[in-house]
């Protein structure tokens, strides 16, 4: 069996391959051509046309990994199929789940992958497309790393608001804070200079206020713990990034910012949810795939690319409906999220059953 799953697995590795590398080149020519005109209006270099299609290389792979996956396992298996290989192995009284279990562990090895691509590689390129295309080409501000008048609410009700931010420094300029009750402010920060130290800001140069029935009281200081922790440097980043390009625990913290300060958090957390739903579909089109390649009907190369197509449609619909249905209130965020990958799933079972080798 050793011989049969390496076999297996190098077919299926091997058209994976070519299929994402036939997936970057016709997304990047789709993409250059479309832009073209952008790129000579605005005088781009070679450097940044290149360094733009780099950094979009994340979001290529992230999108058609699980197509890839799919249409390697149809080839892969269908050609099992074609040769009678699998009928030779069923009659040495092998089952079909022994037979591809290698194909599933690469399926859910695959799914860890997606899960920390999204999270570490995917959000940074995604900003870093958004930056050249904004700043570098169209010579626009830069909204993706904030750097001054950035107000925000914090998770323990203050409300921040910092005059100039220094990222790499995780340093605040003219630094102020607020804690309301109702619309009266009832005490106050003021600094100079803030500084993040781990777990909460040290303010540098500046005063603490109470407000109350019975008067104003005032302290000033030269460096104070302040025990403001409502928000940390990160926050400050994640405002200005696309909900769509936060990873989960950017998405996480923007959830709690969003409640803290009042507001509706349903579309983000159903994109949470779908964040976390989304890598479990290559294990499951892998298994689906085993189960229509395997079946009575040979897999030819039409039939394999009819049934990519076919699938892959039908789950980017009914996972974008599911999450127009959770934006929209219709559905609770976590069925929203995982509606397609339930749906699918529910699929792949009924045709386990029906073949059940």
């Amino acid at each position: 069996m050793q011989l049969i799953h390496r076999s297996a697995v190098a077919g299926f590795m091997r058209i994976l391959f070519f299929t994402l590398m036939g997936a970057l080149v016709l997304f990047t020519l789709i993409d250059l051509f479309d832009h073209m005109d952008s790129f000579m209006d605005n005088k781009a270099t070679p450097d940044m046309m290149a360094r733009y299609y780099m950094n979009k290389v994340p979001w290529i792979v992230d999108t058609v990994l699980p197509i890839g996956m799919l249409m390697a396992t149809l080839f892969s298996v269908g050609l099992m199929a074609r040769y009678n290989e699998l009928t030779a192995l069923f009659a040495a009284g092998r089952s079909l789940m022994q037979v591809t279990r290698p194909l599933l562990l690469v399926a859910a090895m695959m799914s860890l992958f997606s899960l920390a691509w999204s999270e570490f590689v995917l959000p940074k390129a995604n900003a870093e497309v958004e930056r050249i295309w904004e700043v570098e080409v169209h010579g626009r501000p830069d909204r993706i790393r904030p750097t001054n008048d950035v107000a925000l609410t914090g998770t323990d009700g203050w409300l921040y608001y910092a005059r100039t931010y220094v990222p790499d420094k995780a340093q605040i300029k003219e630094f102020k804070a607020h804690l309301l009750r109702g619309s009266q402010v009832i005490e106050r920060f003021d600094a100079e200079t803030a500084e993040w130290d781990g777990d909460q800001w040290l303010l540098l140069q500046g005063t603490h206020r109470w407000f109350g029935a019975r008067g104003d009281s005032i302290s000033r200081f030269d460096s104070l713990r302040s025990g403001l922790s409502g928000i940390s440097p990160e926050t400050f980043t994640d405002e200005r990034i696309k909900p769509e390009s936060m990873n989960i625990r950017q998405l996480r913290r923007y959830v709690d910012m969003v409640k803290a300060s009042g507001g509706d958090p349903t579309e983000y957390e159903v994109d949470l949810h779908f964040k976390l739903a989304f890598p479990l579909v290559h294990l499951i089109v892998v298994f689906m795939g085993i189960m229509l390649a395997s079946g009575p009907r040979k897999t030819t190369v039409a039939s394999g690319f009819g049934w990519t197509i076919l699938i892959s449609f039908g789950y980017y619909l009914s996972v974008n409906f599911g999450r127009a249905l959770g934006h929209n209130g219709a559905l609770p965020p976590i069925i929203a999220a995982w509606a397609g990958n339930f749906t699918y799933s529910v699929v792949a079972i009924v045709l386990f059953w029906k073949i059940r080798r």
